[in-house]
């Protein structure tokens, strides 16, 4: 008796070792699952959007008959572009998917003078390999962009996610010049950082958004809201 009350607590120091180190290896194996999740998830369906260019390059998506058009210049590469990924997802599932309005992606590398170029020739290349694929290898990237730190092996892991060989994306983006055409766009307008979003009414200019650099989901739902009961 006596040797067994002396033995309890260290079982049950034991014991509570074992639970909390089980504990950890299923925080960790859930952590490295919700990533992986999180970084091959599709995010949006754009099979049945209208897909096109403007007579500039830029990417467009939405019914071009849609009275009011969302411009938004981004980084692939910048943080609060893909903090505000997510709002821009919402506007493209509530708005642009409705035909209640279009998105058109500027890309403005400002985060890094490599590699932000890099990524925005990749995502342009991906749509010259696979027509209509800018969108998907846009979100694709973005993905690729929020998981790691961006290097050459991002590169690949987007080559891999969109299933694009890897060297015939490198060869393309020796030719791959819409990003200095949406470069110089910013310049026109003066923009500096990203994200930032203007407004195109029909085939219009750009106009400044009363809502600041980046709207709220309800500040855009606002906006198109308004220029839908003006066409009427």
């Amino acid at each position: 008796m006596t040797q067994k009350t002396k033995n309890s607590p260290q079982r049950t120091r034991l014991m509570l070792g074992g639970i909390i180190v089980a504990a950890i290896v299923v925080a960790v194996i859930f952590v490295v699952l919700s990533s992986q999740s999180s970084f091959s998830e599709v995010t949006t369906d754009y099979s049945a959007i209208p897909q096109g260019r403007q007579a500039d390059g830029g990417f467009v998506l939405g019914d071009p008959n849609a009275p009011i058009t969302i411009v938004a210049f981004e980084d692939f590469l910048c943080p609060a572009c893909q903090r505000y990924k997510p709002t821009v997802e919402k506007y493209i599932e509530a708005y642009v998917a409705t035909s209640q309005a279009r998105f058109e992606y500027r890309m403005l590398p400002v985060v890094h003078p490599g590699y932000s170029r890099l990524a925005a020739q990749l995502v342009e290349c991906a749509d010259t390999l696979r027509p209509e694929s800018f969108w998907e290898a846009h979100d694709a990237m973005f993905q690729v962009a929020s998981a790691r730190s961006f290097s050459d092996n991002s590169s690949r892991s987007f080559s891999e996610m969109i299933d694009l060989p890897y060297t015939d994306l490198l060869e393309c983006t020796q030719d791959a010049t819409q990003v200095n055409t949406d470069l110089r766009l910013a310049q026109q307008h003066s923009v500096t950082g990203t994200p930032t979003v203007f407004l195109r009414y029909g085939d219009g200019p750009l106009q400044v958004s009363r809502f600041g650099q980046h709207p709220t989901f309800d500040q855009l739902g606002t906006l198109v809201a308004e220029a839908g009961f003006a066409r009427r």
